[in-house]
């Protein structure tokens, strides 16, 4: 009887990893590089940041959740999480990564109020998105706290005649959200 294969784990990879001199490291770092759009973001973010360089974060989280009306793209939010995920591993940038989350939700809740677009996974995404905000805003800086209850005071206002409950929820978040911010 043939034995089931062995899957193959980081420690493996990494010990493989420890036995490349210099030369070999900057050579697969490069060939990473190389493979494909999303591992060039992760090294750029990592290893060379610029002040714009959340800027092509932004986009393709705006465009995963509310792509043109007048494309075929479908909508993504599962492109969309995908891209904070790459974006907080590779910086670990929080204010940043609140930031990308605000946009995931603003652009969602430009798409329901827009195209009336939404049902209950949709609508759960962004209140995923929402509960997470909650989650890490004490950890946030005085000026990060207050940019974000402003964005989610202009977000509040726009998803007030969303169904769902959903606009509720946004009050809800604000209201809990100034509340923190208020504390000392």
């Amino acid at each position: 009887m043939a034995q089931p294969l062995k899957r193959k784990g980081w420690a493996d990879v990494k010990a493989r990893l420890e036995s490349f001199d210099h030369k070999g490291l900057v050579s697969l770092i490069g060939d990473l590089y190389g493979a494909n759009a999303a591992n060039r973001r992760f090294l750029h973010s990592r290893l060379a940041p610029s002040s714009d360089s959340i800027e092509e974060y932004h986009r393709l989280v705006a465009d995963a959740i509310y792509p043109d009306p007048l494309s075929r793209r479908q909508i993504s939010v599962r492109d969309a999480g995908a891209v904070i995920v790459e974006y907080k591993r590779s910086t670990g940038d929080a204010a940043g990564t609140i930031d990308l989350m605000l946009t995931f939700v603003e652009a969602g809740t430009e798409q329901s109020a827009d195209l009336g677009y939404g049902d209950d996974a949709y609508f759960s995404a962004l209140e995923n998105k929402l509960n997470a905000i909650v989650k890490a805003f004490k950890e946030l800086p005085a000026s990060v706290q207050a940019t974000t209850v402003a964005r989610l005071t202009r977000i509040r206002n726009r998803a007030k005649d969303i169904g769902w409950g959903y606009g509720d929820f946004v009050a809800d978040v604000v209201r809990t959200l100034e509340k923190r911010a208020a504390r000392p």
